[in-house]
């Protein structure tokens, strides 16, 4: 027994001098995208400065506070944070398997035996007791780095759970400004329609002086309350998309729907000035979405690494160490050394361990596609909000021109009205397209800011790594405005 030991000694202890610090199946280095990136956008925007928080850029207060609120108790991002715990609490497991285990060991026993003696007939009763404690300690060689990969694989999976918490704050945070944005541009134009109902009626009450005195005809009158009771029939429908907007942003910044109360703020903000949009490569580390793709994508290629040693024999070092005795006097009078070594080596499994190395590379290519897409998808949102804005931007000086022309044309219908020149038909056409016109600036004013929230989301930032589970810091610019 002892040159058995011996011999296995001697053909394992080389094995695991030569094999401990080995990992012959790391993934190795990959072209993650099939095409190159473009030198530049479109509409390179070489002004400006990088996003950062964005939102201050509209220096209002109540939205610092809005955005402030949603990241350090929003609901959606609460959930971000313990879904990251648990994929860290998941890469401790997995990096677990790379120390020994130690376990204590304790157990106690009490028996009673009868024994009979035939030829006296007597019985006797004997009683005893067994005591004791020992240590149990294992230990995986980790022969072909499956246990390295694994563990690594774990925490590649929670830094990705840290830049999908990343998107998730630059998504809550554009959300939160497009519905304070969209409560704005509802109550200017609540504002708007009620100066509307307010000319309307005055023109009202102009004509039926005029029909008094014989110089307009009932039909006026008609048409003119027709108008009157359309643009009255507005305010309804924008009152309630005041309240339920203001429910939203109560969602998005955790608060009960129906408390939240937001005090009449100013008109719509000014457009900021453009951002600095950098070059195409630079998503690569500005978007989080990104570098979470790229991370699921190297965590997929260290299970592979996984699979492959997985089907490479396994070697675990056990020792254990015993005491006992029939009394707590003596129960460290005797004790027990046990050391042990296993060596498993599939040999038939059903073809469980080759499929599973299939798996992992189909997987891998899966997520190599995804990060594709994600890469590409990130430079058309950018290409798509540089050309939305400069379209958007011709489109308000058309309209603003527009405007300005139909308020002259109706300027003039009302004097060839009061001349007797045309009829109030003229007046009126001219009239209802002034204030459809004003109201459509509004909603594409409104447009054109919720577009530039895009291009912010759209060109990344870093300011999310800052981000805790009580919010962010806050900068002397919401300072300033707080």
């Amino acid at each position: 027994m002892k040159h058995l030991r011996l011999l296995l000694l001697t053909c394992v202890t080389p094995l695991v001098i030569l094999a401990v610090g080995c990992a012959p199946f790391a993934p190795e280095k990959r072209d993650t995208l099939s095409a190159a990136l473009p030198a530049h956008y479109s509409l390179y925007s070489p002004l400006g400065e990088a996003p950062g928080q964005w939102w201050e850029q509209f220096n209002s207060a109540q939205l610092n506070m809005l955005v402030d609120k949603a990241l350090s108790r929003g609901f959606t991002l609460r959930q971000y944070w313990a879904q990251l715990e648990q994929s860290r609490a998941l890469a401790r497991q997995a990096g677990a398997a790379l120390t020994p285990s130690l376990n204590a060991t304790g157990d106690t026993g009490h028996t009673r035996s009868w024994t009979e003696t035939p030829s006296s007939g007597a019985d006797s009763l004997t009683l005893s007791d067994s005591y004791g404690l020992g240590l149990a300690a294992s230990y995986e060689l980790d022969l072909w780095g499956r246990l390295r990969a694994t563990a690594q694989s774990g925490l590649l999976d929670a830094q990705a759970s840290r830049e999908d918490l990343n998107t998730a704050a630059i998504t809550v945070a554009g959300e939160v400004s497009e519905a304070w944005l969209d409560l704005l541009a509802t109550r200017e134009q609540v504002r708007l329609v009620r100066n509307q109902v307010a000319t309307n009626e005055q023109i009202l009450s102009v004509q039926q002086l005029l029909f008094a005195a014989s110089q307009a005809s009932a039909l006026d009158i008609l048409q003119q309350q027709q108008t009157l009771a359309a643009t009255k029939a507005l305010l309804p429908p924008l009152k309630t998309q005041e309240r339920t907007t203001l429910n939203e942003l109560a969602i998005l910044t955790g608060q009960m729907p129906g408390s939240l109360q937001l005090p009449q703020s100013s008109a719509l903000p000014d457009l900021p000035t453009p951002p600095k949009t950098g070059f195409p490569a630079d998503l690569l580390a500005s978007r989080p979405d990104i570098r979470s793709a790229g991370l699921a994508l190297e965590s997929a290629d260290w299970q592979i690494a996984t699979a492959r040693a997985d089907r490479l024999p396994d070697l675990t070092l056990s020792a254990s160490a015993d005491y006992g005795g029939n009394t707590l006097e003596n129960l460290f009078d005797a004790w027990s050394l046990n050391l042990a070594s296993s060596l498993v080596f599939p040999l038939l499994d059903g073809g469980t361990r080759a499929a599973e190395v299939d798996r992992t590379r189909a997987l891998a290519q899966e997520r190599l596609a995804a990060y594709e897409e994600t890469v590409f998808t990130a430079i058309q949102e950018v290409e798509d909000a540089l050309v939305t804005e400069s379209g958007q931007q011709d489109y308000l000086l058309a309209l603003g021109k527009q405007l300005t022309a139909a308020r002259l044309a109706k300027e003039e219908a009302h004097r060839r009205y009061l001349n007797g020149v045309d009829d109030y038909l003229s007046m009126l056409n001219a009239l209802t397209t002034v204030q459809t016109l004003e109201r459509t600036l509004i909603q594409e004013k409104t447009d054109l800011l919720k577009n530039r929230i895009t291009l912010y989301r759209a060109l990344g930032t870093d300011w999310a790594d800052k981000l805790t589970p009580t919010g962010l810091i806050l900068t002397n610019i919401t300072r300033k405005h707080s």
